[in-house]
């Protein structure tokens, strides 16, 4: 029977997987010991973590993790398969495996291939990562290339018979007859690879201004799975392995500019919030995440999303917030490497941080608030007591209350037993989390669970707030949120509450918020009644 071994072997890392049974010793790029299968004085047993597989060149054998765990236990392929997912704490099940994975794999590395090959063509794409001070050497290292017209790659795909593999992506649509229309086309194309360095899908930048979304990313398919990769992860992976140390940035280009200066630990989620699937696969490579981000609201919002995860596995987090606006790639381009490095060195353990801050007073009951939060998420419960201990004596708030005050997490469900809200929610929801707006709840039509993510999105905290909420996209939220908030508060026929501008609205409801939104969409329904 197939199994989701593919799924698997993704997650796992043969060199964290043998190390549970040998010592390894670095050797170059892979790794070696005394053969554990032969008689073996001298190491000849050597492990490729590029490759992913073992290779004893005394004995012969060879193979990927799972194979290397069935010989040393003697048990079954898939019997040593499910011992590693419940060593690493991986969801593993049986089921049909696609029998087509190794052609839709194939079709990605020859659509990435072709990428690659084209960008030389492109005057404005070898411009616009020239203006980025992106040099030849890391355009090679990330496999950069360029997309041009949608035709060229189908017909290639078409010759060696991948064609309808490719599809199965949903990076290339059948629009009709031997007519396709590619996803990136125009784009500089950005190859995303598992930890195996497979190609799995890709991210693309737009040249010009106006020509849809600045990035776009490849959908969700059966080999591309955002939730569980990291962008520049397999580049890095052994800076990560041996540094004990990740940088998590928000976009492409903080990765590229800062592997391109040295710091190949530099890691990014895929259009998508930070999430626990992230965090699980950091923990299982390094002890310590820099959180470098920009020093503005949107910043502050990603470590608020990003901390409880890294916490609740363990890891010690140092926020890195940019002075001036800057991203990290701006920073690294215009003050230069070893000012980049003097920032993370300086920087502070996240609780040691926000304990400076209350005692120099600043925000202080905001700090305590976020100090006793992120405390919520600390897996020891002797380290939660350890750190409400040193807050206590900070503030004299006794521990008993600041106990009493932690965030009870929800017992979450699987994602596909979850029941999906609806679009106009998401809506609402986002809109709450990207516009800050002022909102009485109470005079809000709202379901009971949009109503508790509501107010946890107001009180910041958004641990417990679906993926669907966090990654929901819409061109023009700040106008279609307004005109959802007034669907929800007033409780009339919705032809007769249809604004003709709804921007006037949003206007009207930043310039004042006396009298309310609901003052404003009845001032307007009344003046029409009037005439």
């Amino acid at each position: 029977m197939s199994s989701d071994i593919e799924d698997l072997k993704r997650e796992i890392d043969i060199v964290d997987v043998i190390s549970d049974y040998l010592n390894l010793e670095r050797v170059g790029s892979s790794y070696r010991t005394n053969c554990p299968f032969h008689p073996d004085r001298t190491p000849s047993f050597y492990v490729s973590p590029s490759r992913q597989i073992f290779k004893c060149f005394g004995c012969g054998v060879g193979g990927d993790a799972i194979k290397f765990v069935s010989l040393y236990e003697n048990v079954s392929y898939i019997e040593a398969a499910k011992k590693i997912a419940k060593r690493f704490n991986i969801r593993f099940s049986v089921r049909e495996e696609s029998p087509h994975r190794s052609k839709i794999l194939q079709a990605l590395r020859v659509a990435s291939e072709f990428y690659s090959s084209k960008l030389k063509d492109s005057e404005e794409a070898l411009e616009y990562l020239k203006s980025r001070n992106i040099d030849s050497s890391t355009i090679k290292r990330f496999s950069l290339g360029y997309a041009p017209s949608s035709g060229e790659l189908a017909r290639l795909l078409k010759e060696e018979g991948l064609l309808e593999f490719y599809e199965r992506t949903g990076n290339l649509q059948k629009l009709d007859e031997n007519i396709y229309r590619d996803l990136f086309r125009g784009r500089l194309v950005i190859p995303i690879r598992d930890l195996q360095g497979r190609v799995v899908g890709f991210g693309g930048r737009s040249l010009s201004e106006g020509a849809g979304p600045k990035y776009i990313n490849s959908p969700e398919s059966e080999v591309f799975k955002k939730r569980s990769l990291l962008f520049g992860f397999y580049e890095g992976l052994n800076y990560l392995r041996d540094f004990k140390e990740a940088i998590l940035v928000e976009g492409y280009f903080d990765v590229i500019s800062l592997h391109q200066e040295g710091f190949r630990n530099a890691v990014a989620p895929l259009g998508t919030s930070f999430g626990r699937e992230h965090a699980r696969l950091l923990s299982r490579y390094v002890k310590k995440v820099y959180l470098l981000f920009d020093g503005d609201e949107a910043g502050r919002k990603a470590i608020r999303l990003a901390v409880p995860h890294l916490l609740s596995e363990d890891l010690e987090v140092y926020p890195v917030l940019l002075p001036d606006g800057l991203d990290p790639h701006d920073f690294v381009n215009i003050k230069g490497r070893r000012e980049l490095k003097k920032l993370l060195e300086g920087s502070k353990e996240l609780f040691e941080d926000m304990l400076e801050k209350i005692k120099e007073g600043k925000d202080r009951e905001r700090a305590i608030r976020d100090f006793i939060y992120f405390a919520s998420f600390v897996g020891d419960s002797v380290r939660t007591f350890s750190l409400l201990a040193e807050l206590s004596k900070l503030t004299a708030i006794p521990v008993e209350i600041l106990s009493s005050r932690l965030y009870k997490r929800k017992e979450s469900k699987r994602t596909e037993d979850r029941e999906e809200i609806p679009f106009h929610y998401r809506v609402f929801l986002k809109g709450l989390m990207e516009l800050r707006p002022e909102i009485d709840l109470e005079e809000l039509d709202l379901p009971l669970r949009v109503k508790e993510l509501a107010q946890e999105i107001l009180n910041e905290n958004y641990y417990d707030v679906p993926e669907e909420v966090l990654d929901f996209r819409t061109e023009d939220l700040e106008t279609v949120f307004w005109e959802t908030v007034e669907r929800l508060r007033i409780d009339i026929p919705e032809e007769e509450v249809t604004v003709s501008d709804p921007k006037e609205i949003v206007k009207e409801r930043i310039k004042s918020h006396k009298g309310g939104f609901r003052g404003y969409a009845l001032r307007k329904i009344r003046g029409r009644l009037a005439t």
